[in-house]
């Protein structure tokens, strides 16, 4: 049967959503809008599952007959950004926003659970569970990895996961749907070089870490365009460099820090070894050392074929066949990634046609997909039951 959001429940959640984007939490600071979102649910009459989480909150809706249960994903935490859009319904706590369109995520899931249920109260058909996931600290990339932990995926034997984001980046009432890799690896890394200080006037009797960081930095491209097939899609970004304390003196050592994204897990390893083999290398050709700390954080998200196709014909179904298009990747990290290292899985764009993009203080998302992306979700989520039961 075709779910649709009523105009007093659509209403509800954009102004629940303008709620939470005027009280922004950070990554396992989700006190208040998981309070909220356990309130929404109570009110709709939702049942919430207990399992030790301190923010965040796991719901189900199952339908009359037992099967199969697939889940459903939204992130609920905001980032250390100071709003700057002006809208009536900003932030109201300095320095914090939703600035990557959580608030938009756990509304439109929200919805998805209140249509769910209407279709469990009233179809004889609908066999199986959907699994609801409000998510703490994305933001973090840690907050996939405890959920996972606290074994509501084995005790449901849930056997896929659907997830969205707002892409700013997609024109509005557009939904990108793609089978294979998605969003990229995030890897982080953090070079000590250490040279031998002294004076900037005699710089023959010193070793200058500055020196051989900027080329580093230079030479790290290498890596990208010489060490990698042009094919692949890899990202190294150097976003901090720290060295010295006066404009006349050499300091002993430097620091370098920042992220490297790839497309692909195989790129992923060679380009840690290359990186890593390249800064040894360039420090001692300098007569310097250095000393790299170099940590995976995310994989890859990488969308199952199967649920993508059924997410596909989902949106299909709901926007029409002129509004679905094959998504573009992104080397953005997602920690929906570390679900699908567990399970099949879907990650799909929702496009908002804003001006401006993620983690901008000036970020918005366009409300009028809330009730899209609702209806997208339970209809993806029962079409992969039905496929599986």
């Amino acid at each position: 049967m075709a779910v649709t959001l009523t105009s007093t429940l659509t209403e509800e959640l954009t102004l629940f959503r303008r709620t939470l984007h005027q009280h922004p939490e950070l990554s396992l600071e989700e006190y208040e809008t998981t309070r909220r979102i356990r309130a929404f649910l109570d009110k709709h009459g939702i049942e919430q599952l207990d399992y030790p989480l301190e923010t965040g909150v796991l719901a189900v809706v199952r339908g009359k007959q037992p099967g199969p249960c697939v889940a459903v994903r939204a992130d609920i935490d905001a980032l250390p950004i100071h709003e700057e859009t002006g809208l009536p319904y900003a932030s109201q706590v300095a320095g914090k926003m939703h600035a990557c369109g959580h608030d938009f995520h756990t509304a439109c899931a929200l919805g998805a659970a209140v249509l769910a249920k209407t279709v469990a109260d009233s179809d004889a058909s609908f066999v199986g569970s959907i699994l609801f996931v409000f998510q703490p600290a994305e933001e973090a990339g840690v907050g996939a990895n405890m959920v996972y932990d606290t074994g509501v995926f084995q005790d449901f034997q849930v056997g896929a996961i659907i997830g969205e984001h707002n892409n700013p980046h997609l024109e509005f009432g557009k939904i990108g749907v793609k089978s294979g890799p998605l969003m990229g690896s995030v890897d982080e890394f953090r070079i000590v070089i250490k040279g031998v200080g002294g004076h900037a006037a005699i710089p023959h009797l010193a070793v200058d870490p500055i020196l051989v960081g900027a080329n580093i930095v230079a030479g790290l491209q290498h890596v990208v365009s010489r060490a990698v097939s042009p094919l692949d899609s890899v990202v190294v970004t150097v976003g901090q460099f720290n060295a010295g304390t006066a404009r006349n003196v050499i300091p002993p050592h430097a620091v370098l820090e920042g992220t490297v994204r790839c497309l692909q897990p195989e790129v992923q390893d060679l380009v840690e070894r290359r990186f890593t083999e390249f800064v040894h290398d360039t420090a001692k050709a300098y007569g310097a050392k250095a000393e790299v700390e170099y940590e995976r954080q995310l994989p890859v998200v990488v969308n199952d074929e199967a649920v993508a196709s059924v997410v596909w014909d989902s949106a299909v179904k709901v926007v029409g066949a002129d509004n679905v298009v094959v998504a573009t990747p992104t080397l953005g990290g997602e920690d929906f990634a570390q679900y699908q290292q567990h399970l099949p899985g879907c990650f799909f764009w929702v496009g908002t046609g804003k001006r401006y993009g993620w983690h901008h203080p000036s970020f918005d998302v366009d409300e009028r997909m809330i009730s899209t992306t609702s209806q997208l979700f339970v209809e993806a989520a029962l079409e992969w039951l039905r496929r599986n039961a």
